[in-house]
């Protein structure tokens, strides 16, 4: 009696040691242990702030999930020899899973990603609505042309992918073209020709003005003319409209010439 309630017991403490085993593989293996979750890793840098990014966060490309944020600190806390102004400027270190690596079967997936950045493959941090929370999001440029990469002072360790320029700085560069510009123009001799321009039509309006003074005369007599002409008009109409067989009536024949007796 007591041998069997022994083995009971041992029958369900192994029983319970089992569904504990499974439990945590199932467990393990939904959290991400069971996948190849990671086949490579790359790293960008940013200038501007990162808030809501953190380790864990999303890395999209072109909209699909393909990693997640692994590490972030500053270029200076990962490298030594950085100058100083790049010291301060953030570094995120990516980890990449299958999805970006099976884009091209033919070729090493880090090689795959430096052929990316070299068509124009660019990083940026993007906001996820009212959340709060960010993510990497990786695009290539929609017009198909790569934009220069000002040199970084460090020797990155992975791939790396250079920032996208940001909304701001870009308005910013181009508010600074356009100051340029106009510092290069020659508003003094726009403003000299503007005047001379000026001063053209001032004298030929001048001009005219003579012109229409020295033919009034003239110019009224042809009005008085024309006024003339209308009022007769007006006259022969109205007989015409009192009197309609003035139109069917035919000319007076030419006096006969007088003959001497």
């Amino acid at each position: 009696m007591a041998g069997e309630g022994h083995a009971s017991y041992a029958k369900v403490g192994l029983t319970v040691v089992l569904g504990v085993a499974a439990v945590a593989g199932l467990l393990i293996y939904f959290g991400g242990a069971g996948r190849d979750t990671c086949v490579f890793q790359a790293e960008t840098y940013y200038d501007d702030p990162v808030s809501g990014l953190s380790v864990g966060s999303e890395v999209n490309f072109r909209g699909v999930k393909v990693g997640e944020v692994r590490e972030i600190s500053f270029i200076g806390c990962h490298y030594e020899d950085v100058d100083e102004p790049d010291r301060q400027k953030i570094y995120i270190r990516m980890a990449f899973d299958s999805k970006l690596a099976r884009l091209d079967t033919s070729e090493d997936p880090e090689e795959l990603l430096r052929s990316l950045v070299s068509k124009g493959l660019r990083a940026t941090v993007s906001a996820s609505g009212v959340t709060g929370l960010s993510r990497m999001e990786l695009n290539m440029p929609k017009d198909g042309s790569a934009q220069p990469v000002p040199p970084v002072s460090w020797r990155p360790e992975l791939v790396c992918i250079p920032p996208a320029p940001s909304v701001l700085q870009s308005f910013s560069d181009a508010a600074t073209q356009v100051m340029n510009k106009m510092k290069q123009m020659d508003f003094s001799s726009a403003w000299s020709n503007v005047s001379s321009v000026a001063e053209s039509f001032s004298e030929i309006s001048r001009n005219m003005s003579g012109l229409v003074e020295g033919q009034k005369a003239g110019i009224d007599s042809i009005l008085l003319s024309v006024d003339q002409a209308a009022r007769s008009l007006k006259e022969f109409a109205d007989a015409v409209r009192e009197n309609p067989s003035l139109l069917l009536r035919p000319r007076d024949p030419d006096p006969l010439p007088e003959t001497s007796r």
